[in-house]
């Protein structure tokens, strides 16, 4: 059956303002019970010592890590950063197996000044070639995320797992995202349900100019609690149920308003769904 996951990255602002580091998360997961995290790759302080803690916290509490995501981007003409992708990723699924997770949550790269979907596309695809292997030998999925404006549609997404031709590559399909490219998360659900590795559940709501994440229309989105918004989340859950999918849909709040906030109604919220 799916499972709810909290992805930290839920409470960014807490690491990135507040001084919170993984096992501060943790504590607060645990505080409410929420049983499965995301973890990701920026939020390490002192990786080596804290992945220690980490996976004792997990153990004694009977924490479960649904996903691990690493920040890769394929998109640049230069081949040592290239190869830095490919590195991250590799590094990724090392940690995914500590971790005791078989998903890792990737990119295809950021939407860049003289780059487009169709001249992007061959490093995306030879970089994800080259770095299957290690996922197929390690019996992980790499799973990539409509994140940005570069590779964001539903359509984008499958031309690049059918073209590097794992099965070790798949979705992670993000219910919010493609509201920012243009795409209804249904149609984009018709084109990725056979794909599906790992899912983010978000809400965003048009916002005024200004306010929130441009869309590729001009057109502004703001993050909002799961049902306070404009993604039609509950039938989506429901077209994930049809299709079979058992696997974790992980909470990304990316809300402006308190955090803890979000996080705690989103959850009051998606919890009789599953």
């Amino acid at each position: 059956m799916m499972q709810l996951c909290l992805s930290m990255w839920s409470l960014h602002k807490k690491y990135f303002n507040e001084g919170w580091d993984v096992l501060d998360f943790l504590n607060f997961c645990r505080e409410h019970d929420i049983q499965n995290v995301e973890l990701l790759d920026v939020f390490w302080r002192d990786k080596e010592t804290e992945l220690v803690q980490v996976k004792q916290f997990l153990k004694e509490h009977q924490m479960t890590v649904g996903a691990y995501a690493v920040s890769n981007d394929f998109v640049n003409a230069n081949e040592a950063l290239r190869q830095k992708a490919e590195d991250s990723i590799k590094s990724g699924i090392r940690t995914a197996l500590e971790l005791e997770t078989k998903t890792v949550r990737v990119f295809a790269g950021d939407l860049k000044p003289d780059y487009d979907f169709n001249n992007a596309q061959t490093y995306i695809v030879d970089g994800f070639k080259r770095v299957a292997p290690v996922a197929e030998s390690a019996d992980v999925i790499m799973a990539l995320e409509n994140h940005g404006k570069l590779a964001g549609r539903g359509d984008q997404v499958r031309t690049i797992i059918e073209q590097v031709g794992s099965a070790n590559l798949r979705s992670t399909f993000d219910m919010g995202n493609f509201l920012l490219v243009g795409q209804s998360p249904l149609d984009a659900m018709g084109q990725l349900s056979s794909l599906i590795g790992h899912v983010h559940v978000k809400d965003f709501l048009a916002s005024k100019e200004g306010k929130g994440y441009q869309a590729i229309s001009g057109d502004y989105y703001e993050g909002m609690a799961c049902g306070q918004g404009e993604v039609p989340i509950e039938k989506l859950v429901d077209q994930l149920k049809q299709t079979g999918y058992q696997d974790y849909v992980s909470l990304e709040y990316e809300g402006f308003g308190d955090e803890i906030s979000g996080v705690l109604d989103s959850f009051a919220y998606l919890r009789p769904l599953f």
